[in-house]
């Protein structure tokens, strides 16, 4: 499989599934855009890809829950490769805490902002773009869009959000040549959420027993979820639009056990 002249655009690039969706493209020989506000990890994951591929990597550093940066973001990128083929909204935000934390007001407006309106922005200044390449739109979400549990309330229902906007989006788009699709990870070992445990957490301990509540008796990988961006943004995708894929060695199957 190439993406040989393909441009694909990441959101949230910079570490995490961001990071692993962008190695996985460069070293199918796509063009990338990669977009995160970390201007060092941006410069680390644009060097690993630049290794990887001669194709070209185009950074931008920039807030994307300022819908004027996205624009501006939008305009550079259709000013660099002249078209847009694949945007994978990936950028992503955690923050602990239930309907009665003292700072649940401001966790949702961050929470939201990145999570979700970034994500809208985006897909709204590139539509025309993507209409023209008959292009086809990633959205990352959660299995705790469809999982209700205690401790990440602003998270989760940013997460439901992102499932709902990708089948609007794809229906929308349908008629377009447009395909949208998402992915819910499971419990995948990043530091959006390593970030919220709280300190007397032992986050090898956490990981390590979290296993025990999958299933498949192993975690999600970053890789896991770059391999179905990949084919989601492929031809063997053609006749796939409004999904959702979970990719979570099982862990919707069993109850929700873990809380902190």
């Amino acid at each position: 499989m190439s993406f040989k002249n393909k441009v694909i655009v990441i959101s949230g690039a910079a570490s995490g599934i961001g990071r692993e969706i962008a190695i996985k493209f460069a070293k199918l020989s796509a063009n990338l855009s990669l977009l995160d506000i970390n201007l060092e990890n941006l410069k680390s994951v644009a060097k690993e890809c630049r290794e990887l591929s001669e194709s070209k990597v185009f950074t931008l550093v920039a807030d994307l829950g300022k819908s004027d940066n996205v624009k501006t973001v939008v305009d550079l990128i259709k000013q660099e490769f002249g078209k847009i083929d694949v945007l994978v909204n990936s950028a992503g935000i955690a923050r602990a805490g239930d309907i009665k934390c003292a700072n649940l007001l401001e966790d949702v407006d961050n929470v939201f902002n990145i999570n979700l309106i970034s994500g809208v922005t985006l897909t709204h200044y590139a539509a025309e773009a993507l209409i023209e390449s008959k292009g086809c739109i990633i959205n990352i979400a959660s299995i705790m869009a469809v999982k209700a549990c205690k401790g990440s309330l602003a998270y989760n229902v940013s997460k439901a959000a992102v499932l709902q906007f990708t089948k609007c989006v794809a229906l929308e788009l349908a008629d377009k040549g447009v395909r949208v699709n998402c992915i819910s990870p499971g419990s995948v070992k990043t530091n959006v959420l390593n970030n919220v445990l709280p300190p007397s957490v032992d986050i090898k301990k956490f990981w390590d027993d979290m296993i025990e509540d999958h299933p498949l008796q192993q975690l999600t990988t970053t890789d896991d979820i770059a391999h179905m961006a990949v084919y989601l943004a492929s031809d063997k995708a053609k006749s796939i639009t409004g999904c959702d894929y979970i990719v979570d060695s099982g862990k919707t199957l069993t109850k929700f056990g873990h809380e902190y």
